[in-house]
């Protein structure tokens, strides 16, 4: 793929973001953070990672956002309150802190990168990543918990 196309997806992608950070109305947002990871996948596969595209389909773009949608309808709470100026700032100097420590971490990392197989792949996340792999799938299962036991206590 082409340069142009590379950067018009990554333009695509932080404007939802964006969206879906500054979002009053919640499904608005929940919507915008599956967009953004849909559009992630298709960053991936631009960069030649079916396999990884395809995880990131199936696990970020879909089951998240499906499973937000379900918290955000059993608690129903739709919107947010608008953020402070403190928070405001204190978001744009995390921001720009991750900035500076990824263009630190590109300019002095390694330049080759090695294509891996879908078995590698495997055997990392069921060896090396099996511990925070499992402390997301628990944390997720919470939230949904969490959901539920508040959409009883308003409704009883």
């Amino acid at each position: 793929m082409s340069l142009t196309a590379f950067y018009l997806l990554a333009v695509f992608i932080i404007a939802f973001a964006v969206i879906a950070v500054t979002a009053t109305n919640m499904v608005r947002a929940a919507f915008s953070l599956a967009v953004t990871f849909f559009l992630i996948a298709g960053l991936y596969l631009m960069l030649g990672s079916p396999t990884l595209a395809a995880i990131q389909f199936m696990v970020n773009a879909s089951a998240i956002p499906i499973m937000t949608l379900f918290i955000i309808m059993m608690t129903q709470s739709r919107t947010t309150p608008t953020p402070r100026l403190w928070q405001m700032t204190l978001g744009f100097i995390a921001a720009a802190a991750v900035l500076g420590f990824l263009r630190a971490a590109v300019e002095h990392g390694e330049s080759q990168t090695t294509a891996a197989s879908t078995a590698v792949l495997g055997e990392g996340l069921l060896s090396a990543a099996l511990l925070p792999f499992e402390v997301a799938s628990v944390l997720l299962l919470l939230a949904m918990v969490g959901a539920i036991a508040l959409a009883r206590r308003r409704a009883g």
